[in-house]
C-alpha cells in the first residue's frame, strides 16, 4: 500500500503537470509500414518517427530475426561476461567496426545505455566533462552519474567551450556532443571541436545517433560529412533510427573497447541482447551497405522538398537536415497545433519542457526516405492550416463581437457630441434631462417638423428595435424576406390605385390613409411628418404601418 504522504505527492505532481499543460500519456498504435500508423480505427501519416531510411517496415529484417529465433531461441539468459555472448554478437561487433571504419566496437542494450556506459566508465570525481547545453538526456545523465565536474557550454558556442577549457587546471578532460541535435536538427561543428580537443588534450566523444547510416557518403554520419573521421576517437550510435531495428553501440579503438568491457557497469551488469536481435541488426547493416546510396539520396531529396515548401509558407525552420524544428510560443500552442494536425490525419509531435528548454517549445517534423511527394504536400498543408487556425483563435473574440454589431456602422458620427460618462441622466439637446434608459434619443415633439422636412440618406434607414425580438439581443430587428416582398406588392397596389381615375377618395394632403380615419380625411401636419419618418413610425409600435396594410387589403377586396 502506498503511504498517504506519497499519494499526496503524486497527486500534487499530477495537478502541476496538468496546470502547465505538460502531462504526457501513452497510447497504443499499430505500425503500418514505414510511414503510417493506426490508432484505434483511424490511420495516420507519420512525420514523428526516427525511421530516416524507412527500414522499420522492411520484411527482410523481420525475416532475419525470425530465422535466428527459430535456430537459436530468443533469450540469452545472462550478461555478455557470463554466458550471454554468442557468435552472432561477436560477428555484429565486427560488422559495426567495418561500417564505421574503426578498430573495434562494443554492443549495448540501447543508445541510452551506451552513453551512460561510456561516460561513467571514463570520467571520475577528479575529471571534467564539458557538455553542449542541448545534448541528449542520456548524455546529461551520464555526466551526472560519472561524478565528474561537469561544465555546460552554450549550444554550439565554441568560444564559450574554449573559455571553459582554459579554466580546467587538473584531471582528465572529456568533451561530449551530439552530432545532429535531436529536436531542432542543427549540427555540431566537429572540425573546430577536434582542433580544440587536440589543443587541450581532451577526449572527444560524439553521439552520432541521428546521423548514423543516413548522412555522409557511406553513411558514417557527421564525422564523415564534415571530413574529420580520424579526429573523432569515440562515436556512439544505435540501430533504432536509420537502421530500423534496436540496440546501441560504441565504435572506438581496441584499447578503449577493452577498457569498457572491464569498467562499464551498464555493459557488465546487463543481460546480452537477444541473438535474434543481433541477427536482425546484421541484416540491417547488409541492406544499408547494398542500398544505402539510393536511400540516402531519396532522404536528401525529401528533406530539400519539405524544407523548401515550409520555408515558402513562411515558417522559420531550424537545422539543415531531416529533423526540422518549428518554434511556437508556448507548450499550450505546441499541443494545440499538434492536435489540430492530427485532426487532419498526420502525426507531428510537440516538443515541450523538460525535453526542450523553457521557451523553446516547438513542433518536431522528421522526414524519411519512405515518404512520397504527396505525403510531404499533405503535412505542409496541415501545418499551414493549424497555424492559420491558431491565429484565428486569438482574434475569435474580436471577430464575434464585430459580427454581432449592426450593419449601420457606416453612419457618420464625426458630428456627434462626446459623452463624458455613463451617468443615469445625460444632458438633453434642449438643456433638459433625459433618462439614460431612453436609448432612442428622440428629439422633443416641437422639433419633429424640422426633422421630417429633412431628406433622408440611404445610411439613415435603419430599423430601430428597442425591444428584443425572439431572444435576439441585436439592436437591429430581423426582417422577414417574405414580409418585405408582401409590403412591396402592397405599395405597388396603392400606387396603382392612386394613379387610377376611379379612385376619388384620396385625401387632399397626399398622405395615405391611416387605420381608424375616414376616407378623405386630412391629417394634421405633425401626424404626416411622423408617418414620413420610418424611425418614429416604428417606435410607435408599427401601428400606422399595419394600418396602411389593412386599408390596402380592404381596397384590394
Amino acid at each position: 500500500m502506498v503511504p498517504d504522504v506519497w499519494k499526496r505527492f503524486l497527486r500534487d505532481q499530477r495537478f502541476q503537470r496538468d496546470q502547465l499543460k505538460l502531462t504526457r500519456k501513452l497510447r497504443s498504435l499499430r505500425h503500418l509500414g514505414s510511414t503510417k500508423v493506426q490508432i484505434g480505427s483511424h490511420e495516420f501519416l507519420n512525420f514523428s518517427s526516427n525511421d530516416y531510411l524507412g527500414l522499420t517496415g522492411d520484411l527482410r529484417i523481420a525475416e532475419a530475426a525470425a530465422s535466428a529465433a527459430g535456430r537459436f531461441g530468443w533469450g540469452t539468459a545472462a550478461s555478455r561476461l557470463v554466458t550471454g555472448s554468442s557468435t552472432q554478437h561477436t560477428k555484429l561487433e565486427g560488422e559495426i567496426a567495418a561500417f564505421r571504419d574503426t578498430e573495434a566496437a562494443l554492443l549495448f542494450g540501447s543508445g541510452y545505455q551506451a552513453n551512460l556506459g561510456v561516460l561513467t566508465a571514463l570520467a571520475g570525481p577528479e575529471d571534467t566533462i564539458l557538455s553542449d547545453a542541448n545534448n541528449h538526456a542520456s548524455i546529461v545523465a551520464g555526466c551526472k552519474l560519472s561524478g565528474a565536474q561537469t561544465k555546460v557550454f552554450k549550444h554550439c558556442d565554441y568560444d564559450d567551450l574554449e573559455r571553459k577549457l582554459n579554466g580546467v587546471k587538473s584531471g582528465k578532460i572529456i568533451v561530449v556532443t551530439d552530432s545532429i541535435f535531436s529536436i531542432e536538427g542543427d549540427a555540431a561543428d566537429l572540425p573546430r571541436m577536434v582542433k580544440l580537443c587536440e589543443r587541450f588534450n581532451a577526449l572527444l566523444i560524439v553521439d552520432d545517433a541521428h546521423a548514423n547510416a543516413c548522412l555522409g557518403k557511406k553513411g558514417r554520419g557527421v564525422p564523415e560529412l564534415q571530413n574529420c573521421m580520424t579526429g573523432v576517437p569515440v562515436v556512439i550510435a544505435n540501430f533504432s533510427k536509420a537502421l530500423g531495428s534496436y540496440g546501441g553501440f560504441v565504435a572506438c579503438d581496441e584499447e578503449l573497447r577493452e577498457f569498457l568491457v572491464n569498467h562499464s557497469r551498464p555493459f557488465i551488469y546487463t543481460t546480452a541482447i537477444p541473438v535474434a536481435l543481433a541477427a536482425a541488426n546484421l541484416e540491417a547493416l547488409r541492406i544499408v551497405r547494398r542500398e544505402g546510396d539510393a536511400l540516402r539520396l531519396k532522404l536528401s531529396s525529401n528533406t530539400s522538398l519539405l524544407r523548401g515548401r515550409l520555408a515558402a509558407a513562411g515558417f522559420q525552420l531550424t537545422g539543415k537536415h531531416q529533423i526540422i524544428g518549428i518554434h511556437v510560443g508556448s507548450p499550450e500552442q505546441a499541443t494545440h497545433m499538434a492536435n489540430d494536425i492530427e485532426f487532419h490525419g498526420i502525426l507531428v509531435h510537440p516538443m515541450r519542457w523538460p525535453t526542450v528548454a523553457e521557451g523553446r517549445d516547438c513542433l518536431r517534423v522528421s522526414v524519411t526516405a519512405a515518404h512520397t511527394d504527396e505525403d510531404i504536400g499533405r503535412v505542409v498543408d496541415a501545418i499551414k492550416k493549424s497555424r492559420d487556425g491558431l491565429t484565428r483563435k486569438k482574434t475569435d473574440g474580436l471577430t464575434r463581437r464585430q459580427n454581432k454589431r449592426p450593419t449601420h456602422q457606416q453612419l457618420d458620427t464625426s458630428e456627434m457630441p462626446l459623452v463624458d460618462g455613463f451617468d443615469d441622466f445625460d444632458d438633453h439637446p434642449d438643456d433638459g434631462f433625459m433618462s439614460a434608459h431612453d436609448s432612442s434619443r428622440l428629439p422633443p415633439p416641437d422639433q419633429v417638423d424640422e426633422i421630417a422636412s429633412q431628406s433622408a440618406s440611404a445610411s439613415d434607414t435603419m430599423i430601430v428595435n428597442p425591444e428584443p425580438v425572439g431572444g435576439n439581443d441585436s439592436p437591429t430587428r430581423p426582417v422577414d424576406k417574405a414580409g418585405i416582398e408582401e409590403e412591396q406588392e402592397e405599395e405597388q397596389e396603392e400606387a396603382h390605385e392612386q394613379e387610377s381615375p376611379e379612385t376619388d377618395d384620396e385625401p387632399e394632403s397626399g398622405f395615405p390613409d391611416v387605420a381608424g380615419s375616414e376616407p378623405g380625411e386630412t391629417l394634421a401636419p405633425e401626424t404626416a411628418a411622423e408617418l414620413q419618418d420610418p424611425v418614429i413610425a416604428d417606435i410607435e409600435g408599427g401601428t400606422k404601418k399595419r394600418g396602411r396594410k389593412s386599408t390596402a387589403r380592404k381596397k384590394g377586396d
